[in-house]
This record gives structure tokens, C-alpha cells and sequence, in this order.
């Protein structure tokens, strides 16, 4: 497994944390974290299932701008 900690600067609330870490169910993410408060998103992945951009578009899909 692999972690990687985005910034995400546009989280206000919880929903936006429930919203976010609704990308477990991308296939090769074992968990996602979010932390409106940090303003954080910590992934653990199988870099051979999933990658860094793939996570990336989910992350925009929800409607937020990751940053590495």
C-alpha cells in the first residue's frame, strides 16, 4: 500500500468529508481520510490497481481541487 496527502482547500463542513472519502469505492483504495479542519485528504492505495491521476479525477469529480 501506498499513502498519499493531498491539500484540499475547499472543504467547509463534514458533508464535504463524507462527499470526499466516498472514493473508497474507487477499486484499489483500501481508505480515504478528509479533514476539513487540516484541509488534508490522506489516501492508502495499491499503486498497482490505482493511480495518483485516477484518484485525482474522483477528487475533482466530487467537485474539489486536490493538490499534491
Amino acid at each position: 500500500m501506498t499513502r498519499v496527502t493531498f491539500t484540499i482547500s475547499d472543504m467547509h463542513c463534514s458533508n464535504c468529508v463524507m462527499r470526499l472519502e466516498e472514493i473508497e469505492d474507487l477499486e484499489g483504495i483500501q481508505q480515504a481520510t478528509a479533514s476539513y479542519r487540516t484541509q488534508k485528504m490522506e489516501v492508502d492505495y495499491d499503486e498497482t490497481r490505482v493511480s495518483v491521476e485516477e484518484i485525482m479525477t474522483a477528487i475533482r469529480k466530487k467537485g474539489y481541487e486536490p493538490k499534491l
